[in-house]
């Protein structure tokens, strides 16, 4: 009987228990609706616009020969990299080193007269000291050392410019730089200043575009700038390279050159690009999530913080879940219920 007893008293129990529980619940009810509430708020509106260019080399320079001459060697072809030594081409140089022979010789004979007159004028000094002989005769051994030194410098000075003739006979170019026309052939005569080739340095890519002013602002505000490689379908990080003071007057258009060096697949021209700018549209048009449009009657509403509902024009559904809006009284930040 004790235990009968025991066991209604904790079943009573158990329901107040459930039944205070209920009613705290209901009482607390619009509290917990309150916290549940989310805010979005209004951000302006863009549209993305597609620039396209192709790849270029950062530099491209034209390769002359500064002298005359048959074409002896030639060590890069079309496509090839410059060697590491640094020459394109190299001239047959036979006459040049001929006349380097010559002008060793000539200083070796120079150097035989000076040494001779100095041996000369100081044992002459020694003779005039002694009044054996007369002064004028030490002042022309004198004239004659001066002019044989003179002429070994002047042969010096002759061998320096061979030598630097003879080394202007191969072509230099920068070294790693890619061949993009070859002009010459082993065997060709070419004459002094003639364009024997063109190079460009393809280490890094250029993308030359043409932009507006509006543009080129979104572009200058971006903190990351990246470009698609249609053909391979790749997005590589670029940053501006050159931004021309001067514009189009076709197109009153601004060009602006982009460089890419990383992540490229291969490094060459004609590589095409697409540049996506977000540009803003109307300063009336905004962007906010579709949950928080409410429609009545085919008409669409926000609700504000504030509690005022705006009616709003719908002009672009996206697959994002956002929607572009219309409406005079919103502005930027502007925070928006939602309502689903």
């Amino acid at each position: 009987m004790l235990l009968r007893r025991k066991l209604l008293r904790s079943g009573c129990v158990s329901k107040v228990k459930i039944i205070l529980l209920i009613l705290f619940q209901l009482v607390n009810a619009p509290v917990f609706a309150e916290v549940r509430e989310k805010w979005v708020s209004a951000e302006p509106a863009t549209r993305e616009v597609a620039i396209t260019g192709f790849t270029r080399a950062h530099a491209t320079i034209p390769v002359a020969t500064e002298v005359a001459g048959k074409i002896k060697d030639i060590f890069a072809d079309v496509g090839n990299p410059i060697p590491a030594q640094g020459k394109l081409a190299c001239l047959d140089e036979i006459f040049v080193r001929l006349d380097i022979q010559a002008a060793d010789n000539e200083i070796a004979q120079h150097s035989n007269d000076v040494t001779y007159f100095q041996r000369e004028v100081s044992r002459h000094e020694k003779l005039v000291a002694k009044q054996t002989i007369a002064i004028n005769v030490l002042d022309n051994l004198n004239r004659d050392l001066t002019n044989s030194q003179r002429a070994m410098q002047t042969a010096n000075i002759r061998k320096q410019r061979l030598s630097e003739l003879k080394r202007r006979h191969c072509i230099e170019a920068h070294a790693g730089w890619l061949v993009i026309d070859r002009l010459i052939e082993p065997g060709q005569w070419v004459q002094e200043g003639e364009v024997i080739a063109h190079i460009g340095d393809y280490s890094k890519l250029v993308i030359p575009l043409m932009l507006s002013e509006r543009e080129l602002a979104t572009l200058t505000n971006q903190d990351k700038i990246e470009v698609l490689l249609t053909e391979y379908n790749i997005h590589v990080p670029a940053k501006i390279e050159r931004i021309s003071p001067a514009f189009d007057e076709s197109s009153r258009k601004i060009p602006v050159e982009l460089s890419i060096k990383d992540d490229v697949p291969i490094h060459r021209g004609g590589i095409r690009a697409e540049l996506i700018l977000k540009m803003p549209t109307d300063e009336q048009t905004f962007s906010v999530p579709q949950k928080a449009l409410e429609e009545r009657f085919e008409e669409y509403w926000l609700q504000r913080k504030d509690g005022k509902s705006l009616k709003v024009k719908v002009v672009l559904k996206q697959p994002d879940g956002n929607v572009k809006i219309n409406s005079p009284d919103i502005k930027a930040g502007d925070l928006f219920k939602i309502i689903r």
